[in-house]
């Protein structure tokens, strides 16, 4: 199995992302076992509301190379809900399962839906 992780933080902090890839490392072990595979990749101090982030796009590159990809939550992975949809379409066109702690694509895009529904216009 490999995995990768995503972690970003908007403020510069590497204790903050040290947490989310042990966190995550953690999760990923007692799911598949201490031989996966895995990528760290790390946006320190960049904004969610872009997605044009040097360790986002350099997971993108990568991810048809995964069996999942983790993220600590949805947040870290965008702030805006278009992106984590887009997002979360383009990991799953290239065979990649996103997970947030004890969640799987299918409850993110349920997760991604019910905010969706929530937006009045």
């Amino acid at each position: 199995m490999r995995a990768a992780i995503y972690a970003r933080v908007g403020k510069p902090d590497q204790a903050a992302v040290r947490y989310q890839a042990e966190t995550l490392t953690g999760q990923i072990r007692s799911m598949w076992g201490d031989r996966t595979e895995i990528d760290i990749y790390i946006d320190n101090g960049v904004s969610g509301l872009r997605t044009d982030r040097p360790g986002l796009q350099k997971l993108l590159q990568n991810a048809g190379t995964y069996n999942g990809v983790f993220v600590y939550n949805i947040g870290r992975l965008s702030r805006l809900v278009p992106d984590v949809a887009g997002l979360v379409r383009q990991l799953k066109g290239l065979g990649t399962e996103l997970y947030a702690p004890d969640r799987s694509m299918v409850e993110v895009a349920e997760e991604i839906m019910k905010a969706v529904s929530n937006i009045s216009t």
